[in-house]
């Protein structure tokens, strides 16, 4: 029996057309079950797909990404592939802007035409969702790669001008969104506690944050802190994206979290100088609404003020089953938070 061409000798020939517009049908060559037949380490198998995806042509290196996050989900190591899937991913992005903008008022037989002068714009159009899957498949476990993909300059704008044309954007739009390796900083005025919160795949909904923060600050702090009820079980899972299962995702569109305890605005009460709960901050906020203070956002703790409620499965719906969104908390020493509300109040000169 013939052996067929390598994985990379494969992925380097030029796609026709045909087999772009065939999508998966790909993955059913022999050159490629000949290599996922011979498969007997996911970490080499990903090594060995990275090598392929720049230089190939354009719709079989798209195809061998996805082929990658397909073996990340089978337990590969995520951090072998992301970077090289990500930067695919950019300029499949690029040809696919550039495509659109061509296409403008464009006939149903435009790609025909399209793919004799430019055929590596038709070719990363048709990858591109199966890229797109890759890359979602990647930042939902790699917290780094998403903070290394926000700071890539044009990546936000290009994933906002194409949303339109590709349905999976709106989710790594969504996932470029998250609230990654930040702090916010919870003062207890009244019992003089401080608390730091490390958050991590937080969506940008201060709801999210509300339920993440209440579970840990009462498991920290022990039951009834600030006169809070207990934290619904189902609830706490669904924020953290916990074990979740096809039952717990159908009751999630009956499942309704409540505000235990109240997060409002910093205040100072004059000429007194003392520290005040302000407004109350509404979870419908963004997080880049905390005030800042001191070059950390900033809010104060205190017993609810009313009696808050919200839809987890509006708020903050599950984008990925891998995706795990969590806070740590560590508590200041009192002395920390004496000083802290020292400066807070200290008179402005």
């Amino acid at each position: 029996m013939l052996r067929t061409p390598g994985i990379a000798a494969f992925t380097g020939q030029p796609s026709d057309l045909a087999e772009c517009r065939a999508g998966t049908d790909l993955i059913g060559r022999p050159e490629v079950q000949e290599f996922l037949q011979s498969i007997t380490d996911p970490d080499a198998a990903l090594a060995e797909l990275t090598g392929v995806l720049d230089g190939g042509d354009a719709f079989r290196a798209g195809m061998m990404a996805f082929v990658c996050g397909v073996l990340v989900e089978r337990g590969g190591s995520v951090a072998i592939p992301v970077d090289a899937v990500l930067a695919l991913m950019e300029r499949h992005l690029l040809l696919a802007r550039e495509r659109a903008d061509g296409r403008d008022g464009a006939g149903a037989g435009a790609d025909d035409e399209l793919f004799e002068r430019s055929p590596d714009l038709v070719r990363a159009h048709h990858a591109l969702p199966f890229v797109l899957l890759a890359a979602m498949t990647m930042l939902s476990r790699d917290e780094a790669a998403r903070r290394r993909l926000r700071a890539r300059p044009g990546i936000a704008a290009l994933v906002d001008a194409l949303q339109k044309h590709y349905e999976t954007l709106y989710y790594v739009r969504e996932v470029l969104s998250l609230v990654d390796g930040r702090d916010v900083l919870l003062i207890d005025v009244r019992n003089r506690r401080g608390f730091v919160l490390g958050l991590t795949g937080v969506r940008d909904r201060m709801y999210h944050f509300f339920a993440l923060a209440q579970d840990a600050l009462l498991r920290h702090a022990g039951p009834g802190y600030l006169g809070a009820e207990p934290a619904d079980p189902a609830a706490v899972r669904y924020a953290q994206n916990r074990g979740l299962s096809a039952d717990d995702h159908r009751a999630a569109a009956d499942l309704l979290d409540h505000q235990l305890l109240g997060f409002f605005y910093p205040g100072v009460k004059r000429p007194a100088g003392e520290a005040v709960t302000g407004l109350f901050f509404p979870g419908s906020a963004p997080f880049e609404a905390i005030p800042v203070i001191a070059g950390v956002p900033t809010l104060f703790l205190a017993e609810r003020s009313f009696r808050a409620q919200w839809s987890p499965g509006n708020m903050y719906p599950v984008l990925h089953e891998a995706l795990e969104s969590r806070v740590s908390l560590r508590e200041l020493p009192s002395e920390d938070v004496e000083a802290w509300l020292a400066e807070f109040t200290k008179p402005s000169d």
